[in-house]
């Protein structure tokens, strides 16, 4: 009998690992030693409800492919390496955009980086990344530091060019200040205040930037009759628009950047 159970569990964790797909990031003793990992999880974008339940729709409103989920205990610490393959690195930026918080540093791992007490997120390729300590210690930063740079390195393709968005605007700032939102959900993870703005649309992606001086937001909306739609619900006509600043009453100005594609300054 405790063989026939051991064969199952053996069975059981073996079709977890084999149902990821082929160059997946995955994390394990090999990259660790002296780490004892529990078996990992893999989810699908229509089973990642039964991980984390109402927050799995966040990641399918960006579009989420594959997530593996993998536990492991090193030195004194325990630590929740979770690892979601996105749509493409869009999307990746996405998700990471509406989920770090507060960042105490900026470790020079990948492009976009965000590390607390508690927890290191890097954004790469098509990739979201999350290592949550429970301890907060400075031992547990390092050894998320260490699993971080682990998998992102066994991460070839490239991030996203934010600057597709803004082209004029400093990539820092972009990278300490932006949000990217193409639903509700990502509104009200990363910009609540601008729900309404976006209300009349529902096919768009918008990057969000918001400095104390003003916002600037800009959207791609992708089906042409919402994109008159929503200039037409801010008071605006297609005749205002132009590939150069437009200046627009109540401290708006505008910009043509592409086919359906707007860039909008608001003074705050």
């Amino acid at each position: 009998m405790f063989k026939s159970l051991y064969i199952f569990f053996l069975f059981i964790s073996l079709s977890c690992y084999s149902q990821i797909p082929e160059g997946f990031p995955v994390i394990d003793k090999k990259d660790l030693p002296g780490a004892e990992f529990k078996p990992g999880r893999h989810f699908t974008g229509e089973s990642l409800f039964g991980y984390m339940n109402g927050g799995a729709e966040l990641y399918r409103e960006y579009g989420i492919e594959n997530a593996m989920i993998t536990e492991f205990d090193l030195n004194d610490g325990h630590y929740k390496c979770e690892i979601f393959k996105m749509t493409g690195p869009e999307e990746a930026y996405g998700i990471y955009s509406v989920s770090k918080y507060k960042c105490l540093s900026n470790p020079p791992i990948a492009e976009y980086t965000c590390q607390t007490r508690y927890q290191l997120q890097i954004c790469k390729g098509s990739y979201y990344i999350s290592i949550i300590n429970k301890s907060g210690t400075s031992a547990d930063s390092l050894i998320s530091l260490k699993a971080g740079t682990i998998i992102a390195g066994k991460i070839s393709e490239p991030s996203v060019n934010l600057q597709n968005f803004i082209p004029d605007y400093n990539h820092k700032d972009i990278i300490k200040h932006s949000v990217l939102v193409r639903g509700k959900l990502g509104l009200m993870n990363g910009a609540p205040v601008w729900e309404d703005y976006f209300s009349e649309i529902t096919d768009y992606t918008a990057m969000i930037i918001t400095t104390e001086e003003n916002t600037t937001i800009s959207v791609i909306i992708n089906d042409p009759e919402e994109f008159s739609h929503f200039i037409a619900s801010h008071g605006w006509g297609l005749c205002d628009l132009s590939v150069s600043d437009v200046k627009k009453p109540g401290g708006v100005t505008l910009r043509v950047l592409g086919d359906n594609h707007l860039l909008i300054k608001i003074e705050n």
